[in-house]
């Protein structure tokens, strides 16, 4: 099977616009689309069957079935047969799309607002996707825009397949790249914060370096943040095309697997995130 990116699609309008920006990343990496439209049989499960009171109503398979079919047709004539393929997964969204994950290039998913409300509802499937998916993770809010990648570094493995990942979108676009340190200064600092400043600066140009001799075309400026990293980033999303991060996080369920700093952006960013999780083949 030709490889894929996929996406995740329901009756919102958010799963069109992360549709549409799967079908576009996928034309630019030479990708198919295959897209998941999962539903949960109520009425299956329903375990008061025969006895009065409530009882759901027969699922919609044909209503979702349509969804799905127009999905992949999207993306079948911006790519061609072969670039569109789906499947209608009796599921719960998070398990259907992490077993169709393993064999994914990247994993789309639509998101609704910044605001604490939705942040508790989109949690059970961007959260838990982002968490345990083995390739990276990309989370859009609104459409597809033109401005500058932004990526957090802090020396980690996981900052590292963050900064890859970060250079290949955007010598892909074409737009501008900035790799962001964020740091907080404390009063007990063994050294002068200016010289900290100073040290964190090289270092930082010393961890770009190779980057840049892999991907002369970007742009790229590298700098330091100070303050604490979900806010700092959270700040610079407004204007950018893409934020990227490493995924940090430890511990067994999935909040602790996603980290705090990923957890803040996924619900908080004013643009699409990216969280990137090194792929199993790698």
């Amino acid at each position: 099977m030709k490889k894929y990116i996929l996406v995740g699609v329901d009756d919102t309008a958010e799963s069109q616009v992360a549709l549409h920006w799967a079908v576009e990343a996928a034309d630019g990496r030479g990708l198919a689309v295959r897209v998941i439209r999962a539903y949960l049989d109520e009425l299956s499960r329903w375990p008061a069957l025969g006895i009065e009171g409530y009882v759901p109503p027969p699922t919609p398979l044909d209503k979702f079935q349509q969804e799905l079919d127009h999905a992949v047709q999207y993306a079948r004539d911006r790519l061609g047969y072969d670039g569109g393929s789906g499947w209608l997964a009796s599921s719960d969204a998070s398990n259907a799309i992490l077993s169709e994950a393993g064999r994914a290039e990247m994993v789309v998913l639509g998101t609704r607002s910044r605001s604490k409300m939705s942040a508790a509802v989109m949690g059970s499937v961007a959260t838990s996707v982002a968490a345990k998916a083995p390739c990276p993770v990309v989370v859009v809010r609104g459409g597809r825009r033109t401005g500058t990648v932004v990526v957090g570094s802090d020396g980690s493995t996981e900052s590292a397949d963050a900064l890859e990942f970060a250079f290949e979108e955007a010598a892909r676009s074409g737009q501008p790249l900035r790799v962001v340190h964020c740091w907080r200064p404390m009063d007990n600092h063994v050294s002068p914060i200016a010289i900290t400043q100073e040290l964190l600066t090289s270092w930082l140009a010393e961890t770009v370096a190779p980057y840049r001799e892999k991907f002369p075309t970007v742009k790229v400026t590298a700098s330091l943040a100070e303050g604490r990293a979900s806010a700092r980033l959270i700040e610079l999303s407004e204007g950018a095309s893409l934020m990227v991060v490493g995924s940090r996080g430890r511990g067994g369920v999935a909040g602790l697997l996603l980290g705090s700093v990923s957890q803040s952006l996924l619900h908080h960013a004013d643009a699409p995130v990216a969280v990137v999780r090194r792929h199993q083949e790698s």
